[in-house]
């Protein structure tokens, strides 16, 4: 909270830049093995990093320059996590596709939003008894996963299970070709790239500096708007939940929401009070919320199973890609321009693409599986 603009921008896009390295490598190693073994094994690796940072915080010797190399370690183990994570989703029917991933996606932000009401008391609690705490999270989340995944016998002897005998380029190039011949999946990602370049971007830079610098708060406000927007993300997946069939327009529907989230950000740069910000900012989180299971219901219903990992790998490359790239960006431009009309600049190009994407592309046509 109290570092610069860019400076914060720069850790951003440390800790989410190996993403953009190695998460297509982590499709093609998951999609080569046990997916549960993977995931668990992968779990247990957070332990390195966690327990580095507790170390150091302990010593009471914790550098900036330290910080950026244990989250650019943790970025790397989730950028293998997230397509191993992700591939699992393809047990649901795609019927019921929607369903499966509102409840991944409100178990997530739960847990997230749980994780921003400790992280917001760091009045009373030490870093090194929240970083306790989630060692012992990684470690039950490695042993569940172990025990919810186990290797079974009838499964692992099938093909898809089977060694590859292709090199691992040639099953990244058959991924990424997945993409190149499918119109509807190439714009997809198309938007899911704006969505963090644009979207995530502000997000991951401009609330803590809103915080900051427009209301004058510290971590409790930023704590609360955390919770907030979880809380939206939350709402609408609880609601899909409930629901027995898709949105049958899912590909105009993420369109709208990208919009939504735009003409927010607009809103939030004329500085309202904070009784009609809390109500913006949960709106928010619930467009949010919506456009990513929105995406990622499109994405499994269209890919087949042996493929899924390295699908989900390029779609979280173009997610979590464009991310760290629109936070250094957004940190640049808030110094340069200030943060109001930075604001209404990244407003101004949504509304744009928003417009080009319903005139010219065919995902503004994709229907939900029947």
């Amino acid at each position: 909270m109290d570092q610069s603009p860019s400076r914060l921008g720069l850790a951003q896009l440390a800790v989410l830049l190996p993403s953009l390295l190695f998460v297509l490598p982590g499709g093609v190693v998951s999609d080569r093995r046990h997916r549960g073994t993977w995931l668990s094994f992968l779990y247990l690796l957070y332990l390195i990093p966690i327990g580095g940072l507790t170390l150091l915080f302990w010593t009471g010797d914790v550098t900036f320059v330290q910080l950026i190399i244990f989250g650019t370690l943790f970025g790397t183990i989730t950028a293998f996590v997230q397509p191993a994570r992700e591939s699992l989703l393809g047990y649901a029917a795609p019927e019921l596709m929607h369903q499966a991933v509102a409840k991944v996606m409100a178990v997530q932000f739960i847990a997230q939003g749980i994780g921003f009401m400790l992280a917001g008391q760091l009045d009373i609690v030490s870093p090194i008894q929240l970083l306790c705490f989630q060692l012992l999270i990684f470690l039950l989340s490695s042993w569940f996963i172990r025990r919810s995944h186990p290797v079974m016998p009838s499964v692992d002897s099938s093909p898809l299970h089977q060694p590859s005998e292709k090199r691992p380029l040639q099953e990244l190039r058959e991924g990424l070709v997945l993409f190149r011949n499918d119109k509807s999946l190439k714009h997809l990602i198309l938007i899911v790239f704006a969505t963090g370049f644009l979207a995530f971007g502000v997000y991951l830079v401009g609330v803590p500096l809103i915080t900051k610098q427009l209301y004058g708060g510290g971590a409790t406000l930023y704590a609360a708007l955390q919770v907030v927007f979880t809380l939206g993300i939350v709402s609408v997946n609880v609601g899909v939940m409930k629901l027995e069939k898709m949105f049958k327009r899912v590909g105009r529907l993420m369109v709208v929401s990208f919009l939504v989230r735009g003409t927010i950000v607009a809103f939030i740069a004329i500085k309202p009070s904070l009784w009609l910000l809390f109500p913006l900012i949960y709106i928010w989180g619930i467009f949010t919320g919506l456009s990513m299971t929105l995406g990622r219901t499109i994405l499994h219903n269209q890919v087949p199973d042996a493929m899924r990992s390295r699908a989900a790998s390029v779609y979280q490359l173009c997610l979590y890609g464009g991310a760290p790239l629109g936070a250094w960006v957004c940190g640049i431009t808030v110094e340069w321009i200030g943060l109001r009309y930075a604001f209404f600049a990244i407003a101004i190009i949504t509304l744009v693409l928003s417009l080009l994407t319903a005139l010219r592309s065919p995902l503004w046509q994709v229907r939900s599986a029947q």
